[in-house]
Formats: C-alpha cells, sequence, structure tokens
C-alpha cells in the first residue's frame, strides 16, 4: 500500500504538472491537532473555499464516503464528502466517527492520475480514483478515521424519505427487456453448471463465486419456486441515454412489504428478504444500447431493521 501513497505524492508534486495543480500545501500532513473542525454542509456549501485545507468532520462513514446524517445517505441533502480509509476491509453500513483529510477536488485528482500514468502506477481501487465514488465534488485526501463505531442505522422501508427506486410497469420502455434478462438470470442460476451464468455476468470468476454460493442473496434462486418479483426504476440514472433498475426476487416471507427504497441497499446481503440485480443501460448509437447486468453482493447498505 506504501506504494500507492507514493504514486499519489507524486501525482500531487509539482512535477505533474503546475496546470493541474491544487495549489495547496503539502509540507504537512493533515493530522488531528492541526487540521480544523468543520461541519460537513459548510464543506458541501463552498467546497472551493475548504480546498487544500486540513479539516477535521463528524459524521457516518458508509462505501467511501462520510456523510452528515441519514437524510444525506439517502439523498435528501448534499452534506457529504469522499473519503477512503486505507488497509481496512470493507465496513458494513454506516459507522460514526471523526474523520481528518486534506479537501481535494475528485475531477482534477483524477486528471492528474490520467496524465501521470507514465510515471507512477495509480491510486485507483475498483476502477475509480480512491474516495472519489464518482468523478466529481470534494473528498478528503489520505482520510484517517477515529472513534469509530457501529451507527446502528437501519435502513429505510417503502414509504420513507429519500426513495429513489420507483416500480416499474409494463408503460416503461425498458421494463420487458429487464424482465427477460432476469428471467435468464434465474435460468442460469438454476442450470447444472456456471457456464450460462458467466457468460450473463461476462465473468467467470464472479459467476463461479455465485454459483457455488459466496453467501449473496441471490443465492435462493438456485432453488425453483413461487416467488414475488419487481422492477424498479432508479430515478438517479435517469435520461434519454442511461437507464438503470433492479429486478428484485422476494426471498424471505413479507418481502413485498420490504423492498429496498434504494439501490445502496439492494446489495444483497444474506439478511436481505429479497435479492436483487442490477441492469444498466447506455445508447450508443441510435436505438442501440449496450447492457450490463451486476449480481455483486457488498456491504455498502445499512442494517436491516
Amino acid at each position: 500500500m506504501k506504494r500507492y501513497l507514493f504514486a499519489l505524492t507524486l501525482l500531487l508534486s509539482p512535477l505533474a504538472g503546475e496546470a493541474h495543480a491544487q495549489n495547496f500545501a503539502r509540507s504537512a500532513v493533515c493530522m488531528q491537532d492541526n487540521s480544523e473542525s468543520v461541519s460537513l454542509s459548510v464543506i458541501a456549501g463552498d467546497p472551493a473555499a475548504w480546498m487544500g485545507r486540513c479539516v477535521k468532520v463528524e459524521g457516518l462513514y458508509s462505501n467511501e464516503r462520510v456523510y452528515a446524517d441519514a437524510d444525506a445517505i439517502y439523498g435528501l441533502n448534499a452534506n457529504a464528502i469522499g473519503g477512503f480509509i486505507d488497509g481496512t476491509a470493507p465496513m458494513p453500513g454506516a459507522w460514526r466517527g471523526i474523520f481528518v483529510g486534506r479537501v481535494a477536488d475528485c475531477a482534477v485528482t483524477e486528471e492528474i492520475q490520467l496524465n501521470a500514468q507514465l510515471r507512477a502506477p495509480g491510486i485507483s481501487l475498483n476502477g475509480r480514483t480512491l474516495g472519489c465514488t464518482t468523478g466529481q465534488g470534494p473528498y478528503l485526501m489520505f482520510m484517517t478515521g477515529s472513534q469509530l463505531k457501529p451507527s446502528g442505522l437501519k435502513r429505510r422501508l417503502p414509504g420513507a424519505k429519500g426513495a429513489s427506486l420507483v416500480r416499474a410497469t409494463e408503460a416503461w420502455d425498458h421494463y420487458d427487456g429487464v424482465v427477460a434478462l432476469a428471467q435468464l438470470f434465474e435460468q442460469a442460476m438454476q442450470s447444472d453448471t456456471p457456464e450460462m451464468l458467466a457468460g450473463q455476468l461476462n465473468n467467470a470468476y464472479v459467476a463461479e463465486r455465485l454459483y457455488a454460493g459466496d453467501g449473496s442473496a441471490l443465492a435462493a434462486l438456485k432453488t425453483s419456486a413461487k416467488r414475488s418479483f419487481e422492477v424498479f426504476r432508479d430515478t438517479r440514472v435517469a435520461d434519454a441515454d442511461r437507464y438503470a433498475a433492479e429486478a428484485c426476487w422476494g426471498v424471505k416471507k413479507n418481502a413485498e412489504k420490504r423492498w429496498p427504497i434504494d439501490s445502496r441497499d439492494a446489495d444483497n446481503q444474506g439478511s436481505r428478504p429479497y435479492a436483487c440485480l442490477r441492469v444498466e443501460g447506455r445508447r450508443e448509437a441510435g436505438d442501440i444500447w449496450r447492457v450490463r447486468v451486476d449480481a455483486s453482493r457488498d456491504v455498502s447498505g445499512l442494517e436491516e431493521p
């Protein structure tokens, strides 16, 4: 991991190109005693004013972001900042704590990284700049966390504020396509080998793990049974050239009353009463769409209520 830290030092040095520099002092590491306490809402309200400054914020750490509160987690306000804690395994749910780092800009850092690939091995994780779940907005560079403890927050149920998943109907242009992919996925899970699944997921390793049983809620689909089923549109990914949806099966009792309201909770943890296949489409030309399915299991969703 030291290799990554060294790479980032190179990328953000003057040698990386003054045109891309973020113009902040590099002589001091941000620690508790030299960082300014500030709220996430203040940073989110004016990121430029805080660029390059060492800060410490209180918040909820989940999926490489620090949120001010549950409303921020569910997208009801913008009081959040990117941040990656180095050297830790994925942490389930949300964790309360104090987080320290230097405010930097995701887009600028990504540009520096792309322009410096011949100089350094890069600072990417899962195809993105560390701490930046999207390619824009502020994040805390070299973020550290202290006083971490489980938040105890539970995921929100249907009818609660912050829902980004909306039940789709046959009137939606992509409904039939998503249903067809979901049916093929279910058939692949129940086939004699993982080959059909590997073809659909375009990843033999992931398919073999899922088929063998990796703790995913989707493992319930290996057996044939009558299950409730719904397709939900992700309203945060909705324009003329893109769409995203969650095709969800009920795998436990009363699942139809406990569907996820946000894709972060459609994470296929074994505790969920549902299992969801994410389907994403992108228009390439005319009416030609490139579609991918995602059957991953992660821990970014909040705890089951």
